[in-house]
């Protein structure tokens, strides 16, 4: 048992480190490599935590079949299972397995067949030889078990249940068994996200300093084990001291008073225009990745709207992954810099929570009376991120998705010379926004909120284009190893297609006699640039992407370009905020909120971003207007209020009553 369970610690390990990589042209095997890339780690408090751990979960497997080997058996295959699965998420996605992944294994659609769409071939070595190695493992367990001639481990009668003290005795442990062990590991994972805790209080003993702002690192540094279990008790928010009925009145009035002093100033009303939000899957500009570069600009419709509207930098809380918490953002108004360190996955782990949960979309439907006027498309699964479910509860008509009913209309895939990808273009995506529009301005129906969630710059990205892709021979990186300039490349096709697809998009909505304004950003860049992410000097850059709100013809805000100075740099919690200054719309108090705070700080993330030197480990990140990273001690009093407001306020819409629902703190004025 001792050396099975830190032989499964060592995997663990293994997997949350990207430098150990399993080479099949290696003298050693798999396990030999394993072994002499974690060895030195044994002695630390990751070893420890995690062994204690997995020694709980060990003996759960063996009480509750109560047999050796076969609980062995379970146990091993748990273990090489989580690794390998782990060690697939951290090449892809930069971050390790946490308890809401599950949900992509639950979901409708949502399993790990589809997961597994998304694996690059060089992980597939590495993913044979681990189903390999569980399987001989699992079979030399269960041929133990069969040469093992020993009773059950803990002896017990069923037939004859008290027929003596030793049966009643057996009985009585043979039940207690599992329970107890079932109950240590739930007590243990439930305290151990408690600061203050008698568990905590024993890890913090042994050196436990949990990241989990950084689950990478909490992972690495704490072990996988211990911050997947950390993460299974999840608290939204740190509780507000000063939260009652009475301080949401107040903060309820301030930004009335704001909102009032806004309107003064505008005229048009932000619910006349139809609104289309288009996250345009891991998009982004290559060049700007220090020690990448390509001669021939992939973008250049879409750099040269800069000039005409308004466009910047959106500064992303993800970096290879993280779409849904961007979205979320984007949705609801709200920041994952507010979270606690243990909400991950607000579509997960929070929305499904919550008897009621406001979004942006929900003041169209207001307006027109009906959900009708709010409607999403995602060419993927609505199982994925539980959007199917959470996007019902935020009021939408309907979700269209590859398995929705009925499906979304059109979903081709790129045929390339060499390949072939299963995501959808966002030819085809943009497809399906233009005929809702179309058809909804041909029936004369009041204006919508669209929602448009694309899937064709997702990885992996494999040699799709053949000789069509110019970007090989264009690339003229430094520094950067020829396999990784390749994976460059592909992508760097992806955008131009991108570029192509979303100019053509928009000379579409330009010939449609209704005023349309999108907002279309970069959720985060790929995971793929490997080199420039080992300095942490890039980590800013690493999590910058592009954004531009443009106005069609019919709108009175075509070609509309607000100042530099707020619009150079934000994040996708101020969206709407921004869209409604582009309009000249009048406000809600909780877009004044928005607005003033975007004022004085222009870009919020949460600390997995920290650029400042002066920054405490779990400190939010905040930028200028520059682009630059704020001192939070240097913000002025009245940023430091609107923060402070801000955080209640998402305390009342996450955790809290929904005082300021029931106020009328997220109505437009009426007409």
């Amino acid at each position: 048992m001792f050396v099975l369970i830190e032989m499964a610690n060592m995997f663990l390990l293994w997997s949350v480190v990207p430098q150990l990589t399993y080479d099949p042209t290696a003298e050693d095997g798999l396990v030999m490599q394993v072994m002499n890339g974690t060895y030195h780690w044994l002695a630390n408090t990751s070893g420890i935590l995690n062994f204690f751990a997995l020694g709980i979960l060990y003996l759960i497997c063996i009480t509750v079949t109560n047999r050796f080997w076969i609980g062995t058996a379970f146990f091993g295959a748990i273990a090489g299972i989580t690794a390998f699965a782990g060690k697939v998420k951290v090449a892809m996605r930069g971050e390790p397995i946490i308890p809401s992944d599950l949900g992509f294994l639950t979901g409708n659609g949502g399993g790990g067949e589809n997961v597994a769409s998304f694996v690059t071939d060089d992980l597939r070595t590495t993913i044979n030889a681990g189903v390999s190695l569980v399987v001989w493992f699992v079979v030399i367990c269960l041929l133990l078990q069969l040469v093992d001639r020993r009773s059950p481990f803990i002896y017990c009668s069923w037939r004859h249940p008290i027929a003596g003290p030793k049966n009643i005795f057996g009985l009585i442990c043979r039940i207690l068994a599992p329970v107890l062990s079932i109950w240590l590991m739930v007590s243990y994972a439930t305290g151990l996200a408690i600061p203050g805790s008698r568990t905590r209080e024993l890890a913090d003993e042994v050196g436990y300093v949990p990241r989990l702002w950084n689950v990478m690192d909490d992972a690495q540094q704490a072990g996988a084990t211990t911050t997947f279990l950390s993460l299974t008790n999840v608290k939204a928010m740190d509780e507000e001291p000063g939260y009652n009925e009475q301080a949401m009145k107040t903060i309820a009035q301030r930004y009335e008073q704001a909102a009032t002093r806004i309107n003064q100033e505008r005229a048009s009303t932000l619910t006349d225009n139809t609104v289309i939000m288009v996250l345009s899957e891991s998009f982004s500009d290559p060049n700007r990745v220090p020690g990448v570069h390509f001669n021939t600009d992939p973008m250049p419709f879409i750099r040269s709207l800069g000039d005409v509207t308004t466009a910047g930098l959106m500064l992303s809380p993800g970096y290879g992954g993280g779409t849904a918490n961007i979205e979320f953002q984007q949705m609801t108004g709200l920041s994952m810099a507010n979270f606690s360190d243990t909400m991950l996955s607000p579509y997960q782990q929070l929305v499904p929570t919550r008897p009621e949960m406001y979004s942006f979309n929900q003041m169209w439907n207001q307006a027109c009376g009906s959900t009708s006027c709010s409607v999403g498309f995602h060419p993927f699964l609505q199982g994925f991120y539980l959007r199917g479910a959470n996007y019902k509860k935020f009021g939408f008509s309907h979700l269209y998705t590859l398995d929705s009913d009925p499906k979304i209309t059109h979903a081709g895939t790129y045929h390339g010379a060499v390949a072939n990808s299963d995501n959808v273009t966002d030819e085809e995506a943009y497809k399906n926004v233009v005929e809702e529009v179309r058809a909804n301005t041909s029936d004369n129906k009041p204006a919508q909120y669209i929602e448009l969630v694309t899937m064709q710059n997702h990885s992996p990205y494999p040699d799709l284009y053949g000789s069509e892709n110019e970007f090989h021979a264009a690339n003229d990186s430094q520094g950067v190893p020829g396999n990784e300039m390749g994976v460059h490349s592909e992508y760097a096709k992806g955008v131009q297609r991108t570029d192509e697809a979303t100019e053509q998009f928009l000379n579409d909505l330009d010939a449609i006699d209704k005023p349309i304004t999108v907002v279309f950003y970069g959720d985060h860049l790929p995971g793929i640039y490997t080199t420039a992410s080992q300095d942490t000097k890039n980590n800013l850059a690493l999590h910058e992407t592009n954004y531009f709100i443009w106005s069609n013809a019919a709108s009175k805000s075509h070609d509309t370009k607000l100042p530099e100075e707020d619009t150079a740099y934000t994040s996708s919690n101020f969206f709407m905020a921004q869209t409604a200054q582009q309009l000249n719309s009048k406000i809600s108090p909780y877009l004044a909120l928005l607005d003033e705070l975007h004022a004085e700080v222009p870009a919020i993330s949460r600390a997995s971003t920290n650029m400042g030197e002066w920054e405490t480990e779990a400190a939010p990140t905040y930028l200028n207007s520059k682009g630059e990273p704020i001192d939070p001690k240097s913000l002025s009093a009245e940023a430091k209020q609107l923060l402070d407001d801000y955080r209640m306020v998402q305390y009342d819409m996450t955790v809290g009553e929904n005082y300021l629902w029931r106020m009328g703190f997220m109505d437009l004025p009426k007409q």
